[in-house]
């Protein structure tokens, strides 16, 4: 595999696993308000994805595969990848692993972006790290909301 295909291996797979997280968030949370923002942040991860499969289409000449996608080992963030059980997280918890990883997820963003040589590849990262910065303002003020209630 390319090396330059790598880190958009790494964010594809990533967002597979937020669009997943965010799906159960979103039915887990009882607060309306958060889970119109979880919704909200869902589709924006479902567009972050296929901008990057287009991306990686681009250069390599084909679309990922699953077995490309599940190569790479490294995920942005751990937390994309935890379980929390449905019936026991609070709204806020499930909100407080999201915010991480929203973190994570930018830092990891800015990080390729700087490192990226092709400059087409280098503006989705800094535009996916201004993204992920705002979900996690968003999700900040959920958190912030859930803790006084």
């Amino acid at each position: 595999m390319e090396t330059k295909l790598k880190p958009l291996l790494i964010a594809i797979k990533a967002e597979k696993k937020a669009i997943e997280y965010y799906s159960r968030a979103a039915k887990r949370v009882t607060n309306q308000q958060g889970k119109d923002a979880l919704n909200k942040i869902k589709s924006q991860e479902e567009r972050h994805c296929r901008e990057l499969i287009k991306k990686f289409k681009k250069l390599a000449g084909h679309e990922p595969t699953a077995v490309e996608i599940d190569s790479v080992g490294t995920a942005i963030s751990a937390l994309t990848e935890e379980h929390i059980p449905d019936r026991e997280a609070s709204d806020l918890e499930v909100c407080q692993v999201a915010l991480k990883d929203e973190n994570e997820a930018q830092a990891f963003y800015s990080h390729s972006a700087e490192k990226e040589t092709d400059e087409e590849t280098k503006k989705i990262f800094f535009e996916l790290a201004g993204e992920e910065r705002q979900h996690a303002e968003t999700i900040g003020h959920i958190c912030r909301i859930l803790s006084k209630s």
